[in-house]
């Protein structure tokens, strides 16, 4: 009896206790017979009286636990009676069958953990279990609930708590959970209000469990007045539901996201229904196995259903079907998914079938743009759908269960299944050509056309595009076709995004409304003109046209005053941009990159371009002056890199006080750089590179904390005329990176110790170059900005180089590398640099060696170096570093990072860590 007593306490067992033809108090406080025997144990175990005081302590605690009197009853009655609540104690009601729980025991023994079940803690604890419909939620619960429900005084498993709201209300699943734990059966005579307060009342003296299955509204769970800080201790409640967020809003204190199985598992599970074995005797049909499989995706429902509609068919009908559920979805799987949809809101059904018909792996920020703009709020949407696990979106792309995805399309095409001019939607070329030839009858329902890119329709098939001006409902169009037969007279009036990847006729049709286009992108398009004449497009955001080859003339921005992102790179024959572009208030990003022909930016009297962020005119070749930037005052990127007929820059880019990016690299004729560039008090990239005409660069710009103070990165590689580096360089407190490759460099100032973030410099075929004993070792670095905003690019990487033809004699090799190897043990320490990597190239001899703190030295080509893994409780790796030293003799200045091809390292590895 102390053992029993024992279990109770420490594992939870329930322990029923019998009074057969004795009094429960006797028993309690050790009366009569039993304080007789008590007795005559005192005086048995004398040298243990501890033992004797466990067996009374266990007597009054068993006898004090709900139990049966059976004295002067009739003993049939109470036997049955007996019999019947350990039958309810135990009523394994999970009907499934062993063969559907394939994978879910580990799942079962983390949940026990989770809910602290043995050893059970006395804290009320509400578990969530989450996941898409169809994936086992209920059968995992169901497992779970059978293997714990013993510890409990009172459980129950209420089913599918969603249909008895919908057959019935919050009353009767009330009347469930009370008939289930508390054995009561006459509820009929209480009202709404009294059933809730025996909830509140009677289950918080009980160690319950409570589960509820299928929950898909707040408002079940807040109907049903069960809060769990108001259950006995040591109560435990689980709630399964296809929504994250009703689990979030409950408070629960554990979600589990029941996963999808994985391949070992849905093969298992797949040949148990199949086959009745996991040794099938039909190879045959086995060669059908692994496709079906891929169909199913891991989804246990689809496995169950189509393995078990396969079992004792041969391997014509299994082919059959297969290629029928390619068409045709199977209806009980297709069925239980649609709850997942029907619960949904309007817009948030839209931009699920978006999703499904269009964009499939594509990028959540495009995707976004897209259902933006067609007016779906894609930011509450989208979540949504993430906490219904109908979409997942994983590094940064749209991924969607291929049931989901084919359950999306069939919901578009099920009216009119063989008639595509009715659909919402058409994602298809073939359907697109129908849905052409249809409209000319006038017969047409499609709102949404978005073809895949990926599949492009054969250059020899050509297709009538008069169809497409009667799609009159069409809001959104993305087309990368050219090869259209006729003319295009107009466009839909409806039409919000218009994208159409080589768009081939010269112009957008002309007497055509476009008061509700949003966006417009026509790239590697044949317009000339974009439509003749002023268009008023009140709502027109983004207008890209670029790598349109044709181009002449930009339209009149004028009537478009909300664009927001213009687009002409590539624009190779555009000459003029029209001046009213100087009024667009809300433009924040211009890009007239690579327009070769175009001869000046004229912004217009009266500009007012305040949200301008970006512009971009690298590679204007025949650009011959920069604009006037006054009202440009929040500008932070200007680039006119490779402006080869640049001679000056206009002396207000003084006034660009949030400039954060300047770039003049290969302006190769430009002379003369305004003294105004010292205003620019926000720069933090000024590039020169290969201003080779540049006048005594460095004494125009001002090396003061006072001026160009936030300046990050320096390049002056390839101008010819620095001699010297004047000593205020020593106040640019924030540089990281400077480049002086190709100068005539002879010194370093002593003031560059000073830069103590500097984590780059490059100083390769500065040939005078006398030595290298100035590096700013005192103090550590402190900095890392610059790496955490630019790309891991072999450009960005933190390093040194030194690399030089004519004075690697001259120089004191010795003291290059003490300075350089001091310079890098100490940057080593700083794991900011090693977002990007790390490199040091300097000129040495075969007498300098390998530093002695390098371990595993090997003087031969195509080493392999095997890389220990100290066991390490900190984490403390910062990476690995490899010293290796080349003969080869440069024949001209290489750049450093064209040297990497000559050098090759890879890893492998049995652990997670990856170096």
């Amino acid at each position: 009896m102390a053992t029993i007593a024992q279990c109770k306490k420490e594992f939870g067992q329930t322990v029923f206790s019998v009074f057969y033809d004795v009094d429960p108090s006797d028993v309690r406080k050790q009366r009569g017979v039993y304080e007789d025997a008590f007795a005559l144990h005192t005086e048995r175990f004398q040298q243990d009286l501890g033992k004797v005081e466990r067996w009374k302590r266990a007597m009054t605690d068993l006898a004090n636990s709900a139990g049966w009197d059976v004295r002067d009853k009739p003993e049939f009655t109470e036997i049955d009676k007996i019999i019947q609540k350990v039958i309810k104690k135990l009523d394994h009601r999970f009907s499934g069958s062993a063969d559907d729980l394939v994978g879910i025991q580990p799942c079962v023994k983390e949940l026990e953990q989770v809910l602290k079940i043995n050893p059970k803690d006395e804290d009320v604890r509400v578990l969530g279990i989450w996941g898409m419909g169809g994936i086992g939620k209920t059968s995992l619960a169901s497992v779970l609930y059978d293997k714990i429900s013993y510890m409990f005084d009172a459980h129950c498993f209420i089913e599918d708590v969603h249909r008895s709201y919908r057959d019935g209300s919050a009353i009767a699943v009330q009347r469930q959970i009370l008939r289930r734990t508390l054995d009561e059966q006459d509820l009929g005579k209480y009202s709404p209000s009294e059933i809730a307060g025996i909830i509140r009342n009677r289950l918080s003296s009980k160690e319950v469990l409570i589960v509820l299955d299928n929950v898909n509204e707040m408002e079940q769970l807040e109907q049903l007045a069960i809060n769990p800080k108001l259950l006995g201790r040591g109560s435990r409640m689980i709630i399964t539901t296809r929504d994250e967020h009703i689990l979030k809003s409950y408070g629960v204190d554990a979600i589990h996201k029941v996963s999808l199985l994985n391949s070992h598992d849905a093969s298992d599970l797949f040949l148990r229904k199949a086959f009745k074995s996991d040794r099938p005797s039909s190879s045959t049909c086995m060669e059908l196995t692994p496709s079906i499989l891929e169909y199913a995706q891991g989804l246990p429902l689809a496995i169950k259903v189509v393995g078990s509609f396969l079992y004792n068919r041969n391997a014509s009908q299994w082919r059959d079907y297969f290629e029928r559920l390619k068409k045709h979805p199977n209806k009980k799987v297709t069925d239980v998914l649609q709850i997942s949809f029907d619960t949904l809101q309007k817009e948030d059904k839209e931009i699920f079938l978006h999703i499904a018909c269009f964009f499939i792996g594509q990028r959540e920020e495009y995707v976004k743009r897209i259902l933006d703009v067609s007016g779906l709020h894609p930011h509450i949407g989208i979540q949504v759908l993430k906490e219904r696990s109908l979409i997942t979106i994983k590094n940064q792309e749209f991924h969607m269960h291929d049931m989901f995805q084919e359950l999306g399309k069939k919901l578009v095409r099920e009216r009119y299944p063989e008639e595509p001019a009715l659909w919402s939607r058409v994602w298809l070329y073939s359907d697109f050509e129908s849905a052409l030839m249809s409209a000319e009858t006038g017969t047409n329902n499609v709102k949404a056309i978005v073809l895949d890119q990926k599949k492009e329709m054969p250059e020899s098939r050509q297709l009538r595009i008069e169809g497409l001006s009667k799609l009159r409902d069409l809001k959104l169009l993305i087309l990368y076709q050219k090869n259209f037969l006729g003319s295009l007279d107009s466009l839909s009036p409806n039409l919000q995004y218009l994208a159409w990847h080589g768009y081939p006729f010269a112009s957008l049709p002309s007497f055509q409304p476009y008061s509700r286009l949003v966006e417009l992108n026509l790239p590697y398009s044949n317009v000339k003109r974009l439509w003749k004449g002023n268009r008023n497009i009140p709502h027109l955001e983004k207008m890209d046209l670029s790598y349109s080859k044709d181009l002449i003339e930009t339209p009149n921005f004028e009537w478009n005053p909300n664009l927001k992102r213009l687009d002409f790179t590539g624009c190779t024959n555009l000459t003029h941009v029209h001046p009213s572009i100087g009024l667009l208030k809300q433009l924040g990003y211009l890009s007239l990159q690579n327009c070769s022909s175009l001869l000046n930016l004229n912004l217009g009297d009266d500009c007012n371009l305040s949200s301008l962020r970006v512009l971009r005119l690298s590679g204007c070749t025949n650009l011959g002056k920069t604009p006037d930037f006054t009202g440009l005052s929040n500008l932070e990127y200007l680039d006119f890199g490779h402006c080869t007929n640049l001679t000056t820059v206009h002396e207000s880019i003084g006034a660009l006080a949030m400039l954060k990016f300047l770039s003049l690299r290969s302006c190769r004729n430009i002379v003369d750089i305004p003294n105004e560039v010292n205003n620019m008090i926000s720069l933090q990239t000024l590039d020169l590179r290969e201003c080779k005409l540049l006048m005594s660069p460095l004494g125009q710009i001002s090396m003061s904390s006072s001026y160009l103070g936030c300046l990050i990165s320096l390049d002056l590689g390839s101008c010819n005329l620095i001699e010297t580096i004047p000593d205020s360089i020593g106040d640019l407190s924030c540089l990281e990176r400077l480049n002086l490759e190709g100068t005539v460099l002879r010194r370093l100032p002593g003031t560059i110790k000073k830069l103590s973030r500097l984590a780059y410099l490059n100083l390769a075929c500065c040939d005078y170059l006398q030595g290298l004993h100035e590096l700013p070792f005192d103090s550590a670095p402190s900095g890392g900005r610059y790496f955490q905003t630019v790309s891991a690019s072999r450009n960005h990487r933190s390093g040194l180089y030194v690399v030089n033809k004519y004075n690697m004699l001259r120089m004191k090799l010795f003291d290059c590398m003490l300075a350089a190897l001091s310079w890098f043990a100490r940057l080593v320490e700083q794991p900011c640099h090693f977002r990007c990597g790390f490199d040091i190239i300097i000129p040495g001899n075969k007498s300098g060696g390998i530093p002695g703190w390098y371990f595993n030295h090997q003087f031969k080509a195509g080493s392999a170096v095997r890389v220990v893994d100290y066991d390490d409780p900190d984490d403390n790796w910062l990476g690995v570093s490899f010293y290796v030293t080349s003969q080869r003799v440069l024949d001209n200045c290489t750049p450093p990072g064209q040297l990497w091809r000559h050098f090759y390292l890879s890893f492998e590895s049995e652990h997670r860590r990856i170096f």
